[in-house]
């Protein structure tokens, strides 16, 4: 396998791959004297889990992303050695005039610009705030409205306004509940919520600021501790 055909993550960025140098296939030994026939074959392997980002610690991410490091220079050095590229110098006339022995140099991992390292660490941060909030509440096209429009009944309600509330009244037909009970529901409910969400929200700004201050692309990925449980 090639330096560069080793990624540090996948998943959009949240899961990080846990290279490690291991052997791929033994050495093969004489039966009589266990003499060394074929030295073993080492190569960079995955056999541990991969790393998320959201459920890590800042120290767990620099560690895997430093043996990665490791890993791919292990690789660089284990590659056979390049074959020399013939380069000739030629005159006006095209004709030969010097030739000289040039060595390439090893391929090297790609590097991931750290202006779309951060874009990309972003969307990951917004995507998982959403898959957070939606724990809590339902994510579907028109029901954060209907949620407004409840709590706003709810708050009707308990001002004593007389109505008319269409949607605690169709809930309250819906589960066999009072009115006030519903409204009461509804308001408790929403409180708990807000809590929450301003929680979610706190951490996500963390997390994007971190992202904006990183000046390496290890802070990059440390940045989704924010969202931690």
């Amino acid at each position: 396998m090639q330096p560069d055909q080793m990624p540090d993550n996948y998943k959009g960025g949240r899961l990080l791959y846990r290279w490690a140098w291991v052997e791929v296939q033994p050495a093969v030994l004489d039966p009589l004297t266990g003499d060394e026939l074929v030295p073993a074959v080492f190569g960079p392997r995955c056999p541990s889990p991969p790393l998320d980002v959201f459920a890590a610690t800042p120290e767990e991410i620099e560690a895997v992303l430093a043996g990665n490091a490791e890993v791919r220079a292990l690789a660089v050095a284990a590659l056979p050695p390049a074959r020399p590229i013939i380069l000739r110098d030629l005159d006006a006339l095209g004709n030969v005039i010097a030739e000289r022995e040039v060595i390439p140099e090893p391929p090297a991992t790609p590097v991931v610009p750290l202006a779309d390292l951060k874009a990309a660490a972003v969307d990951l941060i917004n995507a998982r705030v959403g898959e957070l909030r939606a724990q809590h509440i339902t994510v579907t096209v028109g029901q954060s409205a209907t949620y407004l429009e409840k709590q706003g009944e709810a708050a009707q309600h308990a001002a004593g306004e007389s109505g008319p509330f269409p949607y605690l009244e169709a809930e309250a037909a819906a589960t066999g509940l009072t009115l006030d009970n519903v409204a009461a529901l509804v308001r408790a409910t929403a409180t708990a919520w807000t809590a929450t969400n301003a929680d979610l929200e706190g951490k996500r700004r963390a997390a994007v600021e971190a992202v904006k201050a990183a000046e390496t692309p290890v802070q990059v990925f440390q940045a989704c501790t924010h969202l931690r449980a």
